[in-house]
């Protein structure tokens, strides 16, 4: 098929962060599969942004403070790149419209006439807790929606977007797999690959005072006071293959912090944060926030073949058979438990790591996940 598929390619549009998981996943993924892909990358909209502006917003978004402070070159910016993107869809005529959307990157006109032009869908991430105050929203605007969280399906017929496809998360084989490059550093005991949050702080902090050596790197932890740094994909790959435990932390944000509470009142657009007193849907997402997702990492660390102890979600269980191709906990006294455990039992871990490996490449590539995807929309070639 030929598709115009539009995201952000680097991680909050900073060059300087690496690819986003969407461009390393949805659109290598969709190239792989063999489909023209048009790729149209939200960045162009802050091509209009200072640079100190944008060093001022990559340290907000590394402290988990995501208000999204641009100057107004981003909200010229957004006007020029709906403009670009309705003629590269009249002028392309696409099977497919494929979007992978973080705010409010385009504009409900466009939408609107995209959608009279070609078929198009929306994938809508945290579903859990970005339901009432942003999919609600934008879903209708789109011909299909896709979530990973079946309950939602009768929320978005609520809202009027009858038209919807549960998925979830996998990976794109050709990008992740396993890696066994030198670490620098040497190899981990216990890894865990990701940006900073309290929770997560928190759940690392208890693993050390139990003596557990734990290795973190990503975003926003070196800001927290921890011992951290950025690592390339490559290394990112090799951690993931070779650490004896990875961690796939996945805390519900939790209530009584700078985003749940700012979500009450606002939301983050591309270039600035909104008010937004829409009370009742603030309210409804603002307790949806003690919800555990599953997230990426669950899949993208079993593709490297690595061993996962992996926090639980409702629903995990339909991807990963508990403790046989992948270990889960649902409190710290069990994580830590389990982590001792393991460590100390290489030939069951390694085990576990092989069977969550071949049952990932089976089931959870997105090449499996845009086959079925596309199908339930209409596109049976």
């Amino acid at each position: 098929m030929k598709i115009v598929f539009t995201t952000p390619e680097y991680h909050q549009y900073d060059p300087r962060k690496g690819k986003t998981n969407e461009y390393n996943n949805f659109y290598l993924g969709l190239k792989a599969a063999g489909h023209e892909v048009i790729f149209a990358p939200f960045d162009r909209i802050l091509e209009g942004a200072s640079e100190a502006r944008r060093g001022f917003a990559a340290k907000m978004f590394d402290r988990n403070i995501t208000l999204g402070l641009f100057d107004r070159g981003a909200a010229a910016g957004r006007r020029r790149f709906n403009e670009e993107l309705l003629e590269t869809v009249q002028r392309e005529k696409p099977d497919l419209f494929f979007a992978f959307l973080y705010t409010d990157e385009l504009e409900p006109a466009t939408l609107r006439e995209i959608k009279k032009l070609t078929t198009s869908v929306a994938w809508f991430s945290d579903d859990s807790w970005r339901f009432w105050n942003y999919a609600a929203e934008w879903a209708p605007r789109f011909t299909w929606a896709i979530t990973t969280y079946p309950w939602r399906v009768k929320d978005y017929a609520r809202v009027g977007q009858p038209n919807v496809v549960v998925s979830q998360w996998g990976v794109n084989e050709n990008f992740y797999h396993p890696l066994h490059d030198p670490i620098p550093g040497g190899v981990p005991e216990v890894s865990f690959v990701g940006s900073w949050s309290a929770p997560r702080g928190r759940i690392v902090a208890s693993l050390l005072r139990a003596g557990i050596p734990v290795s973190v790197y990503g975003a926003g932890w070196q800001s927290a006071g921890w011992a951290s740094r950025r690592v390339t994909d490559e290394e990112m790959l090799s951690i993931f293959t070779q650490s004896k435990i990875n961690l796939a932390l996945n805390p519900a944000p939790g209530l009584w912090n700078i985003t749940s509470l700012g979500q009450l009142l606002g939301r983050r657009s591309v270039d600035r944060f909104v008010p937004d007193l829409r009370l009742i849907r603030n309210w409804s997402a603002f307790l949806d926030h003690r919800i555990p997702q599953i997230k990426a990492r669950h899949f993208e660390v079993a593709a490297c073949g690595g061993f996962t102890i992996a926090g639980w979600a409702e629903g995990i269980e339909q991807y990963y058979a508990p403790d046989k191709e992948m270990v889960f906990y649902k409190s710290m006294p069990e994580l830590i438990e389990k982590v001792r455990w393991y460590l100390d039992h290489p030939a069951e871990r390694e085990a576990i790591a092989r069977a969550g490996y071949e049952r990932t490449v089976r089931d959870h590539t997105y090449r499996r996940r845009f086959e079925d995807i596309f199908r339930a929309i209409g596109f049976t070639k």
